[in-house]
């Protein structure tokens, strides 16, 4: 997908829903940045619920339906946390978007929610609604398992697109690792970026990614969400389920290099010169014809093809119109979004017909009139003020 655009350049299952894993942590990042911003730098304590935890095998009896989705489980990706330990609010949030701590996801989501985990889920999945996920449902910050924690590659770029707005999202995503500071409970550690394409030293590394979100768990598999620039132009690119950790990593980098290597082609919609618009003018002995100083076109990538169309808008013109006037304009819409404008010009001078002269001296005349007994009147009224004024 073009990030500036959100023109789709290939899809494959699009509109499928899959589960996003740790994808999810896209919308608990940014949902948590737009709304809660004001809690950065206040200082957290991990709470048991938070922090509950039980075994994915202990979760899946009864079909999920004895534990909340957002109890954690033993095989998690997680930071460490423990009961009663104390960490600034954007140090969680730092360990939920750099390493993909999923302990960290439900103390963020605890906190932002007030307290209540379920609270900050509805919150979250009204604003995804919002944003234009259609088909994604939500149950958790985290994305550990639960049957009805679905997305759809075409939703999870379109946040991705959104998220991309939020400038301390992206700084968040581009780092490759995260000092876990001193708390009351631990000593500081380093921790490291699990999206391998902006890791310098990883073999994945992949020069012009700028950021990304990967996932996993045993029934979605491997899942990566990334984005890359090249030459200013800024792609995302989401791959779901795939078998292994490095597919989606390999697979990823093809999707942005297929891109990355097309050339620019030009369409043009109309050629500079005469053009077969005409326009009888009211008023006028003849029609006017038109032409342009310049063609009306547009470069593309050939992924990015839009649907075009010219649209034809005339001026309110009257004679006499002069060769070369200006009689209207031709915009170029792609996509229905106009993208080019240029001017449509008269080919030929059209003077006034003998009739419309005729209606333009009288009215003239009239409103010359019109002024004089105006201003009649007023010296009249002038007068008079002066004759009382001096009786008095």
């Amino acid at each position: 997908m073009n990030a500036d655009t959100g023109k789709v350049l290939f899809q494959k299952n699009a509109f499928q829903p899959r589960y996003p894993a740790s994808i999810t942590k896209v919308a608990t990042g940014l949902y948590t940045i737009k709304f809660f911003s004001h809690l950065m730098d206040t200082r957290i304590r991990c709470s048991p619920e938070a922090l509950r935890c039980v075994t994915e095998a202990e979760k899946s009896k009864g079909n999920y339906s004895k534990y909340p989705s957002y109890v954690l489980e033993t095989d998690m990706s997680h930071m460490g946390l423990k009961v009663g330990e104390e960490m600034s609010f954007r140090d969680l949030l730092l360990g939920t978007m750099v390493v993909s701590a999923d302990d960290a996801s439900n103390v963020v989501a605890e906190t932002a929610g007030n307290g209540s985990i379920e609270r900050f889920m509805q919150g979250m999945n009204t604003y995804l609604a919002k944003v234009g996920l259609k088909n994604t449902k939500l149950l958790n910050p985290h994305g550990l398992h639960h049957p009805e924690h679905v997305s759809t590659a075409y939703d999870i770029a379109r946040l991705t697109r959104e998220a991309l707005n939020d400038p301390l999202y992206t700084q968040m995503v581009k780092m490759t690792r995260y000092e876990r500071p001193k708390t009351n409970k631990q000593q500081a550690v380093t921790l490291h970026q699990t999206n391998k394409l902006i890791v310098p030293t990883s073999a994945h590394f992949y020069p012009y990614a700028t950021g990304g979100k990967t996932g996993y768990h045993r029934r979605a598999r491997h899942n990566l969400a990334a984005t890359a620039e090249k030459d200013g132009r800024r792609l995302i690119a989401v791959v779901l389920s795939c078998e292994k950790k490095e597919n989606r990593f390999h697979d990823t980098k093809k999707l942005f290099e297929a891109a990355f290597q097309e050339e620019k082609t030009v369409r043009s919609v109309l050629a500079r010169g005469a053009q077969a618009f005409q326009r009888e003018v009211s008023g006028g002995k003849t029609a006017v014809s038109t032409y342009t100083k310049e063609a009306l076109s547009l470069s593309f990538y050939p992924s990015e093809e839009p649907e075009m169309r010219c649209q034809l808008v005339w001026d309110k013109v009257v004679p006499p119109i002069k060769k070369g006037d200006r009689v209207g304009e031709l915009l170029l819409l792609a996509d229905n979004i106009e993208v080019k404008k240029i001017a449509l010009l008269s080919a030929n001078d059209v003077e006034m017909s003998f009739s419309y002269a005729m209606q333009q001296k009288c009215a003239a005349l009239l409103a010359s009139s019109i002024s004089l007994i105006a201003l009649g009147g007023l010296l009249l009224l002038a007068l008079y003020f002066l004759l009382t004024r001096k009786r008095a």
